[in-house]
Parts: C-alpha cells; sequence; structure tokens
C-alpha cells in the first residue's frame, strides 16, 4: 500500500499543475476579453465625440515574467464624405518587467520596451480644399467649453521610479492624399517615419532621434533632440538640436497646408546644429548656433508677379546670458529683399571687464509691406499695421575702460496703425537710441542709457492719452540691468529717468525686479517721481472727447481678472508742484502709495486744494474686481477748505461759502452714483467757518408770509442769503445714499436763531426740518415798533429740493402771528387805560406763552413726521437687505445640493 502511494503522489502533483495552468489560461482570457470589451467601449465613446468610427482589433495579455499588453489594428476611420481612414495602427506593444514591479508595490517600473509600429496617417484634401484634420481641429475646438476655468497649480509628479530601455515609433507613414483634382488625384507621402528613444531614467540624458523619408524613397530628414540628464520629473530641459535635411520639395506639400498659407513652390535644405545652454529655461552654459537653412525659391499665391522668396539663415554664433559674451564670427538672415547682417564679439558684458570688438548688426530693407508682396498672409496678419522700413543699427567697440554698444532704432518712415492703441504716419518722428556698456561701478551689471523721441506718435486711438501728432513726448533713461544670480527673474535700476510730455516734464528713478514663475511670480517695486507742474487734463481725453472719436460710444471694458495683480509688491513716493485734475488746482501734492497684490494702501499723502489742505493717509482701494465693485476706504483730513470753490464745478449754482475744517471717514463699493447710493457708509464731521447759505434767506423766508398775517407789519428786505454764522459745528452720518445729520445743527444771529435736522442725498437733495425763532428786535423791526416781545418767536419750516436751488415749505406762521397780535392789542390797551389797562395787558401778553407753545408744538410735530420717514426708510432697507441675504442663502443651499446630488 505505501509503494502504490509513492507511485500515486506525481499524477497527483501533476493533475493540481494542469489544474493551476488551466485556471491561469482560462483567466487570461477572460482578461484579455474584458480589456478588450473595455477599451471597444471607451472607443465607441470617442467615436461619438469625433464624428468617426474607432475600432480596436484585438487586445492581448502577458503576465510573467514581463507584463504586457499588445493591441493590435487600432483604427480611427473616415467621417462622412472621407474615403480613407484618420489612422491606422498594425501593433502597439508595452512589457514591464514583472517581479519589480510586484515587490516595489508599483513604484519600480522597468518598461523593457514600447515600441508603435505600422502607424499611417492619412491627410486627405477634400474637393471642397478642406482637409480632414481640419475638420478634426473644428469638432475638437466646437466642444470646448467657452469659458474655462484656469487649472491650480499642482505639485509634479515624482516619476524617478520609472525607466524605459527603449520607447519607439517605427516605419511610420503619412500620407497626403488630394481629392481635389476629382480623377487627377494625387498621393504624397513621408515614408520611413522612425523616433527612438534609449535608457530614459532620472539622473540619465535624454535622446531623441527622428528620421523620415520626406516625399522621397530614402530617408532625407534626421532630426536629433539631445537634454540635460532628467529630473524626477522627467521633464527634459533640452541642450541641443541637429536638423539635417536634404533638398525636400516642399511644393506637393502646399495643397494640405492651411488654405491662407497659399504655398506654391520651394525647396528646403538644412546642416545645422544648435547648443542651447542657458537659452532655455533651467539651461546653462554658452548658446552656440552653427550651420546652414535654405528655403529657396519659395512662391505663394498671390504674390505679385509671382516673385519667389529666398530665406537663409547662416549662423556661426556663440552667446552666454550669463556672463554677456556674444561672438558674431558669421550671421546673415536674408528674407528676400531684407537681411540682417552681423559680426563682432562681446566679452564679459556683464562683468567688471567688458570687451568690444567690432561689433555690427545692421539691418537693411526690413519693409514688412514689401516683404508680403512675397509672402502674401503677412499682409493679413499685419493687417495694415506697419508699412514702411524699419532702420536697426547696432555698432560696438572701444577699449576695456571706455566700452559701448549703441543700438538705434529709427521708425521714422514707417506708417503704423495700432488698433486701439496708437497710429503714426509715415515721416512723424519716432527713434529709439540706447547705449549699453558693461558697468564696473555696480557690481557687473549691464548699464543703460536710452533716449526716445515719439513726437510723431499719435496715442488718441488708445482713448486715454490726448497726445496728438508733432506734440512733445520723449523719454530719457538711464541704469542698470542685472539677470537673477539663480533661476528667472531680473533687476532693472532706473537710476534716473524723464518723462516730456506736452509742456509738462516728470522725472525720477525706479527700480524694477522680477522673480518667479507662474503663479509664484513676483514683481517687487520702489519709485520716486517729481514733476514742478502737471496738467492730466490737457495730457488725458475727456470723457466728451472719447465719446467723439468712439461714435458716441464709451470705450469697451476689458475683460477682469481678479488675480492679475497677484505677486505685486511695491511703493510710489511722488511730490508734484501744481496738478491740474478734474478742474481740481491741487499744489505741493506729495505723497507714498504702497501696493501689496490688488490692495492700494494710501500711506501719505497731502495737498493744497481750494485754498486749504487736504490730507488722506489710510486711504484704501482694491483694484483687482471689476470698477462697479472695487471696495474702498477713504480717511480724509481738511483744513481751511474754500467751500465756494470746492462746490463750484459741481453744482449748476453757488450754494455754499466759508472754510471747512473737518474728517471724512467713508467706505463703500464702486464709484458710480448709483452703487454709491447702495453701498456708501461712514461720515463727516468738522466745523463751518463765517459761512453762507446762498440762494434762500431763510429769515425772510419766514418773515414774508408772517407780515402778510398781520395787518400793520412790513415785510423784511430779503438778502437772498443766510448768514451761518462764525462757527458752525455739524456731524453727519452716510447711509442709504443720504447724509444724515447725527444731531440738529443750530446757530444764532441777531435776528433770528436758527435749528435744523435731517438729510442731504448725494444728488444735492435737502430734506431738512426745523424752525427760525425771530429775535424781538426782528419783531419791533417786523411791526414797524407796534410789537417788541420779551421772547424770541418761533416759526416751524421745511428746506426741500436742490441744495443750488432750495424751497422753503411747510411754514406756519398762524402761533406767531396770534401772539404778536395779542401783544400789539395789550400795547394799546397798556397805554389807553393806564394802570388799569395793565391788567388787560398781562392777561393778553399771556398768549405769548401759549403761541411760542403752539410753534414749538409745530415744530416737534414736524420733527416727528420727518423721523418716522426716516424709521420708515431704514425699515425698509433692512428689509431688503434681510430678503437680499436670504436669496443669497437660497442659492448657496441650491448650489451646495447641485453639487452633492441633492434634490
Amino acid at each position: 500500500m505505501a509503494a502504490v502511494k509513492k507511485k500515486r503522489w506525481p499524477y497527483v502533483l501533476g493533475g493540481i499543475l494542469v489544474l493551476l495552468i488551466a485556471i491561469v489560461a482560462v483567466v487570461l482570457w477572460r482578461l484579455d476579453a474584458i480589456l478588450l470589451k473595455t477599451a471597444r467601449d471607451q472607443a465607441a465613446t470617442y467615436s461619438q465625440k469625433l464624428g468617426r468610427p474607432i475600432e480596436i482589433g484585438d487586445v492581448s495579455t502577458k503576465l510573467f515574467p514581463y507584463v504586457g499588453a499588445r493591441i493590435q489594428n487600432v483604427s480611427v476611420g473616415a467621417a462622412e464624405g472621407e474615403d480613407l481612414p484618420l489612422a491606422e495602427v498594425k501593433d502597439v506593444t508595452v512589457s514591464v518587467a514583472a517581479m519589480p514591479l510586484l515587490t516595489s508595490k508599483g513604484k519600480d517600473i522597468r518598461v523593457k520596451d514600447a515600441e508603435v509600429s505600422g502607424l499611417t496617417v492619412n491627410v486627405l484634401r477634400l474637393a471642397d480644399g478642406t482637409t480632414n484634420v481640419q475638420r478634426l481641429q473644428e469638432k475638437l475646438a466646437a466642444q470646448q467649453p467657452k469659458e474655462q476655468t484656469p487649472e491650480e497649480e499642482t505639485q509634479p509628479t515624482d516619476l524617478s521610479g520609472v525607466h524605459v530601455e527603449r520607447a519607439a515609433l517605427t516605419d511610420g507613414v503619412i500620407r497626403f492624399v488630394d481629392r481635389a483634382g476629382g480623377d487627377k488625384a494625387r498621393e504624397l507621402a513621408v515614408k520611413d517615419l522612425d523616433i527612438e528613444v534609449k535608457d530614459l531614467r532620472v539622473g540619465q540624458p535624454l535622446k531623441v532621434d527622428l528620421a523620415a523619408a520626406v516625399l522621397a524613397d530614402k530617408q532625407n530628414l534626421k532630426m536629433t533632440l539631445a537634454a540635460a540628464p532628467l529630473p524626477a520629473t522627467l521633464i527634459p530641459t533640452p541642450e541641443q538640436v541637429t536638423l539635417k535635411a536634404e533638398h525636400i520639395d516642399l511644393s506637393p506639400l502646399g495643397p494640405f497646408l492651411p488654405p491662407d498659407v497659399g504655398l506654391q513652390a520651394g525647396t528646403l535644405d538644412a546642416d545645422w546644429k544648435a547648443d542651447l545652454g542657458g537659452a532655455v529655461p533651467g539651461g546653462k552654459g554658452p548658446t552656440k548656433l552653427v550651420g546652414v537653412i535654405k528655403a529657396l525659391g519659395m512662391k505663394f499665391a498671390g504674390s505679385e508677379g509671382g516673385k519667389a522668396l529666398d530665406v537663409v539663415l547662416d549662423t556661426d554664433v556663440t552667446g552666454d546670458m550669463a556672463t554677456g559674451d556674444l561672438a558674431l564670427d558669421k550671421l546673415n538672415l536674408n528674407l528676400g529683399p531684407a537681411a540682417i547682417t552681423g559680426k563682432g564679439k562681446v566679452k564679459g558684458l556683464l562683468t567688471d571687464k567688458p570687451a568690444v570688438e567690432g561689433l555690427e548688426l545692421v539691418g537693411r530693407n526690413l519693409d514688412p509691406a514689401v516683404l508680403a508682396e512675397y509672402y502674401p498672409p503677412l499682409r493679413k496678419q499685419l493687417n495694415g499695421m506697419v508699412a514702411g522700413p524699419i532702420g536697426l543699427d547696432v555698432r560696438g567697440s572701444g577699449t576695456q575702460e571706455a566700452q559701448a554698444i549703441n543700438i538705434a532704432v529709427d521708425l521714422t518712415p514707417v506708417r503704423l496703425r495700432v488698433p486701439d492703441q496708437l497710429s503714426k504716419e509715415a515721416g512723424g518722428a519716432m527713434k529709439l537710441n540706447a547705449k549699453v556698456t558693461g558697468a564696473a561701478a555696480s557690481g557687473g551689471a549691464l548699464r543703460f542709457d536710452a533716449k526716445a523721441d515719439l513726437n510723431g506718435v499719435d496715442l488718441r486711438p488708445g482713448l486715454l492719452v490726448n497726445k496728438a501728432p508733432g506734440q512733445r513726448l520723449e523719454m530719457t533713461a538711464a541704469g542698470t540691468y542685472a539677470p537673477a544670480k539663480t533661476g528667472s527673474g531680473m533687476t532693472v535700476n532706473v537710476s534716473s529717468m524723464s518723462l516730456g510730455a506736452l509742456e509738462d516734464t516728470v522725472t525720477g528713478n525706479a527700480t524694477v525686479t522680477l522673480a518667479g514663475t507662474g503663479k509664484k511670480a513676483t514683481t517687487t517695486f520702489k519709485a520716486d517721481v517729481k514733476a514742478a507742474k502737471l496738467d492730466a487734463e490737457k495730457l488725458l481725453m475727456s470723457e466728451e472727447e472719447v465719446l467723439a472719436r468712439n461714435g458716441g460710444k464709451p470705450p469697451p471694458e476689458p475683460p477682469v481678472d481678479a488675480n492679475r495683480f497677484n505677486g505685486y509688491r511695491g511703493d510710489i513716493q511722488f511730490a508734484i508742484g501744481s496738478l491740474r485734475y478734474t478742474a481740481m488746482d491741487l499744489t505741493n501734492v506729495t505723497g507714498v502709495v504702497k501696493m501689496v497684490d490688488d490692495l492700494i494702501t494710501v500711506e501719505k499723502f497731502s495737498t493744497g486744494l481750494y485754498g486749504g489742505k487736504v490730507v488722506a493717509d489710510g486711504t484704501t482701494i482694491r483694484l483687482g474686481p471689476a470698477p462697479e465693485a472695487r471696495p474702498f476706504t477713504a480717511k480724509v483730513q481738511v483744513q481751511g477748505l474754500e467751500m465756494a470753490q470746492a462746490l463750484a464745478a459741481r453744482t449748476p449754482k453757488q450754494v455754499l461759502t466759508g472754510k471747512f475744517n473737518g474728517n471724512v471717514d467713508v467706505q463703500g463699493v464702486g464709484y458710480t452714483p448709483d452703487r454709491l447710493k447702495q453701498t456708501l457708509l461712514g461720515g463727516i464731521n468738522g466745523n463751518l467757518l463765517e459761512g453762507t447759505f446762498l440762494g434762500k434767506d431763510l429769515v425772510s423766508s419766514v418773515t414774508g408770509p408772517l407780515a402778510k398775517a398781520l395787518p400793520f407789519a412790513k415785510a423784511l428786505k430779503s438778502g437772498e442769503v443766510t448768514s451761518l454764522g462764525a462757527d458752525l459745528p455739524f456731524s453727519v452720518t452716510i447711509k442709504n445714499g443720504v447724509a444724515q445729520l447725527s444731531k440738529p445743527i443750530t446757530w444764532t444771529r441777531p435776528e433770528a436763531a436758527m435749528s435744523f435736522d435731517g438729510g442731504i442725498g448725494l444728488d444735492g437733495t435737502l430734506d431738512l426740518t426745523g424752525g427760525v425763532s425771530l429775535t424781538p428786535a426782528t419783531i419791533k423791526t417786523l411791526t414797524v415798533g407796534k410789537v417788541t416781545p420779551t421772547e424770541s418767536i418761533p416759526v416751524g419750516l421745511k428746506i426741500s429740493g436742490k441744495a443750488w436751488s432750495p424751497e422753503v415749505t411747510g411754514v406756519d406762521v398762524k402761533p406767531a402771528a396770534t401772539t404778536i397780535l395779542k401783544l400789539a392789542g395789550a400795547s394799546v390797551a397798556g397805554n389807553l387805560l393806564g394802570e388799569q389797562g395793565k391788567a388787560v395787558e398781562d392777561l393778553l401778553t399771556g398768549g405769548q406763552d401759549k403761541a411760542k407753545a403752539e410753534a414749538e408744538a409745530k415744530r416737534q410735530e414736524l420733527e416727528a413726521r420727518a423721523n418716522e420717514e426716516k424709521k420708515k426708510l431704514e425699515d425698509q432697507a433692512r428689509l431688503e437687505q434681510e430678503k437680499a441675504k436670504q436669496r443669497a442663502e437660497e442659492e448657496a443651499k441650491k448650489r451646495l445640493k447641485g453639487i452633492f446630488g441633492g434634490k
């Protein structure tokens, strides 16, 4: 029995192995089927999006010793109206070492081979002149969302565990089939296309080889890209590019290029090599360009007289951006009749020992309009913006003690039409002259001295600066430039600058430092600006001029990016002797303005204005939001401001005289009157000295009706003004577009005492309730000496309408007239009856107190009504705010439900 069992176990073990193999085979078979079904489902989805059938022939996998996949016979088919598929791939294989993948839990990915073979792309030109590639691009563009939210910056993926031994595209073909000619269809091809990358991994240099037979039977195009050792992200930093092309005939490709190119003929030859060095982000070392690229006999549809354009670039140039070295052993760029040639050397321009040897860089016949005669698409691209020969001349020479590079750009013969910015006629002055030297004194930075003459430029098309051709616009600047010692960025220090605009001149100095990239980019600046005088009203276009030049329409608001000022840091200090701006004449304008991102803070500001002084330290505004949504705070201190001058340009008639001392502390959102009525909050408090309210004599407004109510009174002469006393303190609270008096204003004059409460709208509308208490002397004059009361007699009234055209309403003279009549009767009784009439006089004069009480009651009644109306407005505003808050909460709940799938 034991012997039998010993003989049986190999069969049992073999059966188990066969079963396991069968199970693995079934799993692999089902896995391939599952993957194929998934891939075909995805292909069907993208078929709908692209409007082209996508087919996948087969998917097969293996698990050991390499995890691999093979996809066969993939095709992106023809769209409606096309007879050839867009692309076909015979075979795609990928194999990854299994054991490292398993033991590292997916972190060690060793790709032995990744190859795409038998790729065929068919570029089909249809009867209407379009291509299938253009149609696909239009289809994809139509599916893109109109507004794309910017992607948030994320940390780069660490791919240090990836190692690709070989990745390649082999035996690729790009066919160009022209069906536009009907039966005479033409077919061209880029064949034998090979692209190969070997040993792609962290720490190893990258090399990509490309070779192809372009419209030929053998490979005639070769390109190599070499990159520095790869970082953990596997994002390459290119170091070298080589290009070799052997007489490639470009004319057959013309029909397949975009129609607006219109290429009809031309050949390409190239033997060119570029060592990129520090010319690319992240690169280091010198940059060297050696070789020749020739594009000869280039003919384009629409060229004048069938002119052919020869483009030749012949270079032997070496430069180092870190040290400022440049060697132009040969630089010839020929663009048909135009040319740029260069020769000479610059060494150590950014060091303390610069040297320049016979440097010349000269441009000839650089006229874009002439080049457009050879290449008509340029005419459309320029859109008439530039015409005329551009003068370019760069020369440098000198000893180590006196190095200089002189740059001259002359656009005087050029006609310019830059939409919404500027224009210039041919012959109008527009020149730039600059001198560049090494600067030992500034620590190795590049020193520059530049001057620009822009007298011939018209800046009015920009709808901002009112500078016409022939008017003065000159700029000079001198300083240093230094690139960042590490990474990207630079520092520009302008030690002196001058801007001459029209009749004014602004001088100063500034420093700007750029650092970082992307969302981490920063711009740090500091400036100090001075001017003896500046007339901003002449320099800037008025609203009327803007409307006239823009067909009666305001200029369109540019799109607003709330984050466009992120990364800005700096401050500007300024001092201007006299400044004319928006009908205001400011004197001794000084200040410091600080910027952090979009927040502008006025740290210091003072100026003489309207005979007084204004200080605005602490005022802030945010520039990020759109103008109607920009929040601001204004903190202003005023001393000795002449109110008549301040209000003259803002009201159709004079309103007020006197000097104002006080504080303005308000905040709001937006600048327009409509927005300020909704958002402006804060207060104003101070004193009005020797003030006069113009346009209405409040005493006469009371005594006139009172005189008519008395049979023996004579109306007082109206002065059409009301004196406000030597010192009138007041305080207002601004809310809902109304400046409401915090407490009644009161003042006393020889003829009357006055007291008013209420508010003033931002549009100048008055809503004041109060009274005028006529003094005994005024009553005596009014009654021609017949009545002389022992106390003042009050009369209630309201003031409404615009401040420059006020209306006095609600004048109730009945209580005052009754009191005066009783006093007059008592006086007569006393005179006629002697001692006996004195009792009668006392009885009658007792009515004076009653009249005063009635007048006071009337005033209180009017005041109560005004307070009641005020409370109604406040309650209504509060109700509207609560409704708005409730709507916002409901909207937020709806959005949250939408996000989390709620109902």
